[in-house]
């Protein structure tokens, strides 16, 4: 058994699916595999996965999707078809720096059974809801949180964690599925504790896929906080306290809901 599954959605970003596989060779020490889901990609996606097949061997897999049914669904797919005993994903515009992968391993196989998943550093380039950072060759990585809730843009957890709470939420297209997925660890009992040393290079890159989704992510984020009671928001100051890392109250019951 591998000892991480890496799932990796994409959809014509065939530059950036290369740069990003070739970091994984390069940085990732431990036993691990990749599930990349195409959703349905017309560009040299299908020539990057044969070079993989090459480099990787058994260790890659390939879900190619009918039609692309979006980033939620896609690692879904991922997920359901990983081996390995830990899980994670990576976007195809994002890259482990050298060793993150494999701290975050050792670190979750060292956590006790309260915490659910590890959050890693990334690029995030927006200081609005950071609730944790940290600078690496004079660049910062950072950790966010919603409503005062810390959670994982990028989560490593145990299998049996991800089974238990039943993957991502597929009412969701993209954008609300990992604080979402985190708030579900926290409803669960489990815990969301940072990632150390685990930094990712995300370049958030613009085209035109990420512009068609935006209308979709206002949606995603619309229906997070029909979902959960949170705090409501703060405009002035940032609410975060690592000493009460998790405000949420649970689900938002609604009548619809409760009937």
């Amino acid at each position: 058994m591998y000892d991480l599954s890496i799932v990796i959605p994409t959809c014509n970003r065939a530059t950036l699916l290369s740069r990003g596989l070739r970091a994984l060779r390069e940085s990732v020490s431990c036993s691990f595999e990749v599930i990349v889901v195409d959703g349905a990609s017309e560009d040299e996606t299908p020539e990057v996965l044969i070079h993989a097949r090459n480099q990787f061997g058994d260790a890659i897999k390939v879900i190619r999707e009918n039609r692309r049914e979006g980033f939620v669904r896609a690692a879904n797919k991922g997920f359901r078809a990983a081996t390995g005993r830990n899980l994670t994903w990576l976007n195809d515009d994002a890259r482990p720096l050298p060793g993150a992968l494999d701290n975050a391993v050792k670190q979750i196989d060292a956590a006790d059974d309260g915490v659910g998943l590890l959050a890693m550093f990334h690029r995030w380039h927006s200081t609005r809801n950071v609730a944790y950072e940290t600078v690496h060759d004079d660049e910062v990585y950072r950790l966010c949180h919603v409503r005062g809730t810390l959670y994982a843009n990028f989560a490593v957890g145990r299998r049996r964690t991800f089974e238990q709470l039943n993957y991502f939420d597929e009412q969701f297209f993209f954008f609300g599925a990992d604080p979402d997925l985190s708030l579900k660890a926290w409803h669960a009992g489990l815990r969301v504790e940072p990632a150390y040393a685990s930094l990712i290079e995300h370049d958030e890159h613009d085209d035109d896929r990420r512009f068609t989704d935006t209308p979709r992510g206002q949606e995603d984020n619309q229906k997070l906080f029909a979902k959960w009671d949170l705090p409501p928001k703060n405009p002035r100051r940032n609410d975060f306290d690592p000493a009460n890392p998790c405000t949420l109250r649970g689900l938002r019951m609604t009548t619809a809901m409760a009937a």
